[in-house]
């Protein structure tokens, strides 16, 4: 009947979600863990901004929020700097929750000067940098399709807390999921711009499990 043929579809989605949430959990356990650590802290009201950094990618399809509007993405443009100027201006437009973004450190760079835009104006928003010194993804690619071959994707990035600090915002470095909770917990109480910067290595490649949207003239 098809109530029963529903049923066996049903248990089939149900089964396939298990196996792909328990290799997911498997293969990108390092971003997972400072993913969680965020969800932690941001109160279920507040919204995510994502970038184009590991952590970012992996959030679009892990990060759990619980309403409309609480998770805002870059999508696939590949705008570099969109986390923390976006971020600002939603602080900005909705003080009344808190507003945190995610990004790498290359990322950040392309925006990080609007830091003193939001002292000067005390909007309440947190910037997290994952400072890796390296476009990561771009590093990441170099490392598993070239055969190591590194060509500018290395950068010497500045120190993150000593630049936002100069800027009028406070700032810390933590160096583990739970120092991040703990520091994130305590930024979206502030009111005031916060960056909590996040010294990481290399990821796992989150990549299989993104499905890039088609592009024209292609089958």
């Amino acid at each position: 009947s098809a109530g029963d043929d529903r049923s066996a579809w049903r248990a089939r989605i149900a089964d396939v979600k298990h196996q792909v949430s328990t290799e997911i959990a498997q293969k990108l356990a390092p971003q997972l863990d400072w993913l969680a650590a965020i969800r932690s802290a941001l109160p279920a009201d507040g919204l995510f901004v994502d970038e184009l950094t590991q952590i970012g990618y992996v959030s679009r399809f892990t990060f759990p929020v619980s309403g409309p509007r609480q998770f805002l993405s870059t999508g696939y443009q590949g705008t570099l700097g969109w986390g923390v100027a976006t971020a600002i201006g939603a602080a900005h437009a909705r003080p009344d929750v808190p507003v945190v973004s995610i990004s790498g450190d290359g990322g950040a760079m392309f925006s990080i000067a609007e830091l003193a835009t939001a002292a000067h104006h005390k909007i309440p928003v947190t910037i997290i940098v994952m400072n890796d010194n390296a476009f990561g993804n771009v590093r990441g690619i170099q490392r598993d399709n070239f055969d190591g071959r590194f060509i500018a994707s290395d950068l010497t990035s500045p120190d993150f807390v000593a630049l936002a600090q100069a800027c009028g915002v406070s700032a810390v470095r933590v160096d583990s999921p739970d120092e991040l909770q703990a520091a994130l917990s305590k930024a979206v109480a502030h009111n005031g711009p916060n960056l909590i910067e996040v010294p990481v290595g290399d990821f796992p490649s989150p990549w299989e499990y993104i499905r890039m949207p088609k592009q024209r003239g292609t089958a």
